[in-house]
């Protein structure tokens, strides 16, 4: 049969009153059949090219053809481009009951969005383009001058003199192989930093350092660190975890012009890849910027949407009296901060319009699990010689909201704590909280730096006896004017001295 014919037999079927459901949908909408239904027409089209699965909306065809196809069990995955062009994405996603996916026509600024109803039917609507792709502006142009960005103020973060490869992604560039670089080295979900575009026989262009390319590639690191998810430049690593399960690999690619990044929604789990533009106009260090950028992006790809509100609108500014925002708000705003802290949110804050729950989309909804807990019920401080504290050997990392982290000592004398706990990544999103209980369970001190992420103990004078010392992700004013420990999250190292004498086994001196 000719694609022709076979086409016209399903647009006939698609206008048939049996093909419509009772009461008919509005004009940008139309149900185009049961989940099962839906899989079976894409899976024929892949089985044969000319069995096309298309359909119209208000008079306008929508088809795509497949270039990636993947089903293991019920679960599905497809990627493509529109049929017209291949200036375009197209996805589609999901399993048994539900089915989730997008037609992205870059050419003409059209959007068509598949979704399941309660009633467990897939439907086809068009949706602003802005829906699917948030960030999208193809006219996008830095109008300032060359004067005003240079004097724009950026404060780039500062490495804890505690960070050392406590973690992969941890500490300052060391000379790592930049297309070798992977956060979690044989986790089966893969995020692939495409690099390749942005380099020639081996070399970065346009004046970019390894170093800076090094930190784009952990900042983004740092802000996915509490998922159990591998961030690589490594195109092997990332084509095989896509050969075993396409559903646990995404992809940004970096290029090599200026511009405004963008990502479509839930691209996750498909070969649809975000774009970042190098934007060196920004006035901001490669590093830096396309790290904070990157992060943001593939926030997208992962689900999570803007996160809105006042000051700001479309891109929250966050609370400068906390320095705090918001990653998928206006990051780029908290750049003249100090001590900026980027975390992911559920719109706790007074003037939010957005209310998801980022981690549950990344966790739940896109089935990517987080790191299994490093510290789940106690842990002894390791101590050197003279009872040195040492944040070679005493981190940990808090991996998901509420946790905590809890380290024993006891000492037979009376002694003195000066203990320094910092953050350790470098787009970090940790502030760290401690505390110190005796054997009665009585707080001795207590420690959560004002706007510095740290927490700190000076000459602190203990008593003899058992002590713990509880570490979690902090909080700085409230929910709604400040910011929770929703995703007070990440790595954080200790550094200091215990005087007096350590008592009971498993409190060595070395």
């Amino acid at each position: 049969m000719s694609t022709r014919k076979t086409l016209t037999i399903l647009l006939a079927t698609l206008f048939s009153s049996s093909a419509l459901a009772q009461e008919a949908p509005p004009a940008n909408s139309i149900e185009i059949g049961t989940v099962d239904s839906v899989k079976k027409g894409f899976a024929a089209q892949h089985a044969n090219a000319r069995s096309m699965v298309a359909h119209s909306i208000a008079g306008k065809l929508i088809a795509a053809k497949i270039t990636d196809y993947f089903e293991q069990g019920d679960a599905l995955s497809i990627s493509g481009t529109a049929l017209d062009t291949p200036n375009s994405i197209f996805i589609l996603k999901g399993n048994k009951k539900k089915l989730y996916g997008y037609l992205v026509n870059y050419d003409t600024s059209k959007a068509y969005e598949f979704t399941t109803n309660p009633s467990g039917k897939v439907m086809l609507t068009e949706v602003p383009i802005k829906k699917i792709v948030p960030d999208l502006d193809p006219d996008f142009r830095d109008t300032r001058t060359q004067e005003v960005i240079a004097a724009a103020p950026v404060i780039h973060p500062v490495y804890s003199p505690m960070a050392n490869r406590q973690a992969i992604h941890i500490g300052p560039y060391n000379g790592e192989d930049i297309f070798n670089l992977q956060s979690k080295p044989g986790s089966p979900w893969v995020f692939y930093l495409n690099i390749t575009a942005v380099t020639r026989k081996g070399e970065l262009l346009n004046g970019v350092t390894k170093e800076q390319m090094y930190r784009a590639w952990q900042s983004i690191s740092d802000q996915y660190s509490m998922l159990n998810m591998n961030v690589t430049t490594n195109v092997n690593v990332y084509n095989a975890a896509k050969a075993a399960n396409i559903l646990r690999t995404g992809v940004i690619n970096f290029v090599n012009r200026d511009g405004r990044s963008y990502a479509p929604l839930h691209s996750f789990g498909t070969t649809s890849a975000g774009t970042l533009f190098r934007n060196p106009s920004a006035g901001f260090d490669y590093g830096y910027g396309i790290g904070m950028t990157g992060a943001h992006e593939v926030g997208h790809q992962m689900g999570a949407n803007h996160d809105r509100g006042t000051p700001g609108g479309e891109y929250f500014e966050g609370i400068p009296a906390y320095q705090w925002c918001p990653i998928m708000g206006n990051y780029w705003y908290g750049a003249s901060w100090a001590n900026q802290l980027f975390t992911w949110s559920k719109g706790e804050y007074t003037s939010a319009t957005n209310f998801e729950d980022d981690l549950n989309i990344m966790t739940v909804e896109e089935s990517v699990p987080y790191v299994v807990d490093d510290n789940p019920t106690s842990k002894p401080i390791v101590f050197g010689a003279g009872g040195t504290i040492d944040a070679g050997s005493s981190f940990g990392q808090i991996e998901r909201t509420g946790d905590t982290d809890t380290f024993t000592f006891t000492l037979a004398s009376p002694g003195t704590l000066n203990l320094r706990i910092d953050p350790l990544e470098y787009l970090r999103m940790l502030d760290v909280d401690a505390t110190i209980y005796n054997s009665s369970n009585a707080v001795v001190a207590h420690s959560n730096l004002d706007v510095h992420r740290s927490a700190e103990f000076v000459n602190l004078t203990l008593a003899a006896g058992s002590y713990r010392l509880v570490i979690k992700g902090g909080a700085e004013g409230t929910p709604a004017n400040g910011f929770s420990n929703y995703s007070s999250l990440g790595y954080y190292g200790m550094k200091g001295m215990l005087s007096g004498s350590l008592a009971l086994a498993g409190q060595p001196s070395r």
